[in-house]
């Protein structure tokens, strides 16, 4: 009988040895949700953005054309210019955005709680910078075609 109970308690330390790394494992759920509630927002903002691209060529296009017959081309000039950095900053972030998030989504379900926390941080940085543009190219926008009107 003491042999079956010291074979009892050794089963007992190996079935628990091998169920602690099971045991231990960090639960990101929480943090992989909130990565991908920040990249969709990310991603919500820019696909509003992106079907105004085609305002700023064609208001581009117009306030050229104004230029050329007014007087007064410095405001035309001015205003075109701000839709180009509207249009430079669209493509400058999208190319960033693809880069840096995009293209190693796919590394995100393998990370550890704080390598997401630094995508999160990451992604944070990248929502503040995708309202920045969105407001330079609503913002030139508006001026452009207050301007053609």
């Amino acid at each position: 009988m003491n042999i079956s109970i010291k074979l009892i308690y050794r089963l007992a330390l190996v079935f628990s040895l091998a169920l602690m790394p099971i045991s231990c494992a960090e639960d990101t759920s929480a943090k992989k949700e909130k990565y991908e509630d920040l990249f969709h927002q990310v991603l919500d903002i820019h696909d509003e953005v992106m079907p105004k691209m085609g305002d700023i060529s064609e208001l581009s296009k117009e306030l050229k054309t104004m230029a050329d017959t007014s007087s007064t081309a410095e405001k035309y000039l001015k205003a075109e210019q701000k839709l180009q950095e509207a249009d430079k900053l669209m493509m400058d972030w999208m190319h960033s955005f693809s880069d840096e998030f995009v293209k190693n989504k796919a590394k995100v379900q393998k990370m550890n709680n704080e390598e997401l926390q630094e995508q999160i941080d990451a992604l944070e940085e990248e929502l503040s910078d995708v309202k920045a543009m969105q407001q330079a190219v609503n913002s030139s926008i508006e001026n452009a075609r207050a301007l053609t009107k």
